[in-house]
């Protein structure tokens, strides 16, 4: 089975190195980004937070152990930090009670005390009478990881290609491929992974995919030594250390406007993680990122073959970062078998039927 992915960050190339692994020929498509556009200005926190549904938390925890599965199948070249994360805000009752009905839930997390939470990440300034620590949790260096998926894609057979997408191609109801900058390549199925631009894409061959794209920003400092254990999540900042050494530090802009200035922006986020860390002077800014984040209109990932055209498998989220081994798996399952899988239900795109 010939299948054309369309998308080189952490989605689409974890559904390649799926069905590589499985047999398939397949061939990525990356417009000369392979690790993404979205990924790369990604937060890269793996979790399962507050916030949820029932249904869409324990579909995250599959995410969160799809992880480890893969971890074990490609070895040591896939780094995740493990460390946990540790939470607080300014109210703290209402934390408290958002963090119990997910340990309800089976969540591993529980609420610490100072003295605990010093334990858990020695090399802050002070810190909070009550935090949520919650050990199941990671992060990972989310270009770095792609680029290990589609490595380990093209060894089971997978074309990484640098071709853009100019549209994908559909002859008598269904498709049958995409065009690309300079040929049409003709493919069983195409997969749509390429976060903002399955609207588009989509859109072209009267496919609606109802977005609510957000903008993102990430700042990041030179390296340091190790400074953060695992993932600190306080009012003034969140916040996590790279393999690499560098502090990471993110804004969601939630539907607002970009900064103006993006620069004082950054700074801003690196005051703020300097506040917290009890090196913070050795705190400089290496490097800031603005992306747009995908994100389907009711915040839910839209996974899933397209009913009215035959050949498309549509993918798209914001938690790509947390979804992605599961998803890989699951979407290679569905297009080889032509079955579909139960738990992914919920998030076909027929749920926008009508509105």
């Amino acid at each position: 089975m010939n299948i054309i992915v369309i998308g080189g960050g952490i989605i689409g190339a974890s559904i390649a190195y799926h069905l590589a692994v499985r047999g398939a020929a397949v061939t990525v498509l990356t417009d000369g980004r392979p690790g993404g556009v979205a990924t790369a200005a990604s937060f890269a926190w793996i979790n399962a937070a507050p916030g949820n549904s029932r249904p869409y938390f324990e579909l995250r925890v599959k995410g969160i152990l799809e992880w480890h599965r893969l971890q074990h199948e490609l070895g040591e070249r896939l780094a995740i930090n493990w460390n946990g994360s540790l939470t607080w805000t300014n109210d703290h009752p209402a934390m408290a009670t958002q963090f119990a009905e997910h340990a309800s839930w089976g969540y591993p997390t529980r609420m610490v005390s100072s003295s605990e939470a010093a334990q858990q990440e020695p090399f802050l300034v002070s810190y909070p009478d009550q935090a949520a620590h919650s050990p199941l949790e990671g992060s990972l260096s989310p270009s770095e990881t792609a680029h290990v998926l589609l490595e380990a894609a093209a060894e089971h057979g997978a074309r990484i290609s640098t071709d853009g997408v100019q549209s994908l191609v559909s002859r008598n109801g269904r498709i049958t491929g995409v065009q690309g900058e300079a040929n049409e390549i003709i493919a069983d199925h195409v997969v749509l992974a390429a976060g903002i631009a399955c609207e588009r894409l989509a859109g072209a061959v009267g496919v609606k995919i109802p977005m609510a794209n957000r903008l993102g920003f990430l700042a990041q400092s030179a390296p340091l030594p190790p400074t953060l254990s695992g993932l600190v999540l306080a009012p003034q900042a969140h916040m996590r250390q790279n393999a690499d050494g560098r502090i990471v530090v993110g804004a969601d802009f939630a539907g607002g406007a970009a900064p103006d200035d993006e620069d004082a922006a950054a700074e801003n986020l690196l005051a703020s993680v300097r506040g917290l860390l009890t090196s913070g002077d050795d705190v400089v800014m290496d490097r800031h990122t603005l992306g747009l984040r995908p994100v389907p209109a009711d915040g839910l990932p839209i996974i899933g073959s397209v009913a009215q055209l035959p050949g498309l498998y549509v993918t798209v989220m914001h938690s790509g970062i947390t979804l992605a081994a599961l998803v890989g798996r699951l979407a290679a399952e569905e297009i080889l078998s032509a079955r579909p899988v139960d738990i992914l239900a919920p998030y076909r795109l027929a749920r926008f039927d009508g509105v």
